[in-house]
């Protein structure tokens, strides 16, 4: 509260001289100034993305191993403690009676079902960027997953002993067992691979991919009990909570680990870009090279077919002389041959035919009867 000493009100509660209001507009103006740096969103901390898993609902207990092999046992208390941050190369295993919820970049949640043993090995995630890498290996059980949709250079793997699943954004489930895996998928599209990867096949909502320990994979509808299934284990997955989201980032702000984990995914998003932009270039050296050649054959093309026609032009010209030519022959033969009988005729017409008529003529002139 500012008293009239500090800054100089009359005592008598009189009108303020004007030196008095100048020191007030200036006592006015430095406290706006800093309540609008308090204010101002470049003052707050920007969260840091967290290059890993974070357990958002857990039923029964499950065990988590740590990347140092150290094993604990976690039940619901243990939210969003360190406990429930899983980083690659932390395993997690699921009892009978037991399942966990986990959300990755607040875009992808995941469901760990019961009797499940997964490992994760890789978790990146840039969201100002948006770069997101995720891979997952299923040794054993199922894991349902729902997200967003992805962009290009973005990315969701689950690997098993017997198949690779790829997968940009969409709600699907993986399930391993005695040799055999089996993806079905509810919403979108997805990849999936023997995995060697020499056979890629698309499996589209309502679709299931079963592959054997062959690498043989068989995409089939799925049944009643296939979609009961998807539907149990898929339904209601836990979100990260507000209280939950900035207990993480506090976690994450005291974590040795994930700053340089944030620094290296940060150095893997400028190579992927790096990469991306150089065979961009490349890809358009190759089209305007393709187009360059495309652009020579047409022309090639083109002249050959000018040439043809003129050579078919040229023939059909030459066919007309000579048909002409012919013509002309024809015509002065029959010229010829018109100009012969006239004068034949002629001749038969002669002047002593026509003195021998005359003279018949006279005869009977003088010897009329």
């Amino acid at each position: 509260m500012y008293t009239s000493k500090k800054i100089g009100w009359p005592r008598n509660g009189g009108p303020l001289s004007n030196r008095q209001m100048v020191q007030f507009s200036r006592t006015n103006f430095l406290i706006s100034i800093v309540a609008i740096a308090l204010l101002a969103p470049g003052c707050k901390k920007k969260p840091r993305d967290l290059q890993g898993l974070v357990l958002t609902a857990i039923r029964g207990t499950i065990e988590v191993t740590d990347n140092k092999n150290i094993k604990k046992a976690l039940e619901s208390a243990a939210l969003y403690t360190r406990d429930a941050i899983l980083m690659p190369g932390y395993s997690i295993k699921t009892g009978d009676d037991a399942q966990v919820d986990m959300d990755f970049s607040e875009s992808i949640r995941l469901r760990i079902g019961e009797a499940t043993s997964m490992r994760l090995e890789a978790a990146k995630c840039l969201k100002h960027k948006g770069y997101t890498r995720l891979q997952l290996h299923l040794d054993s059980g199922k894991v349902f997953s729902v997200g967003k949709k992805l962009s290009s250079n973005s990315r969701i793997t689950i690997v098993t002993p017997t198949s690779v699943v790829g997968v940009r954004g969409t709600e699907f489930m993986v399930r391993e067992e005695n040799g055999k895996s089996v993806t079905l998928v509810r919403e979108g599209s997805v990849e999936v691979s023997d995995e060697a990867l020499n056979v890629i096949k698309i499996v589209e909502a309502d679709q299931k991919a079963e592959i054997d320990s062959n690498g043989e994979i068989r995409v089939v509808a799925q049944t009643e009990e296939d979609r009961k299934e998807v539907q149990s284990l898929g339904t209601d997955i836990a979100s990260i909570t507000e209280s939950g989201r900035q207990g993480i980032q506090d976690l994450i702000d005291q974590f040795e680990e994930q700053k340089i984990l944030i620094q290296q995914t940060i150095e893997e998003q400028k190579q992927s870009d790096a990469e991306t932009m150089q065979t961009q270039k490349d890809q358009d050296k190759d089209l305007i090279k393709n187009q360059v050649e495309s652009d020579r054959q047409l022309l090639k093309e083109q002249i050959e077919r000018d040439r043809a026609s003129m050579e078919e032009m040229r023939g059909k010209i030459q066919a007309e002389a000579s048909q002409l030519q012919e013509t002309g022959k024809q015509d002065q033969s029959k010229i010829q041959s018109e100009g012969k009988q006239g004068i034949d005729q002629i001749k038969q017409n002669s002047p002593a035919r026509t003195q021998d008529a005359t003279k018949s003529e006279l005869e009977k002139l003088k010897n009329p009867q």
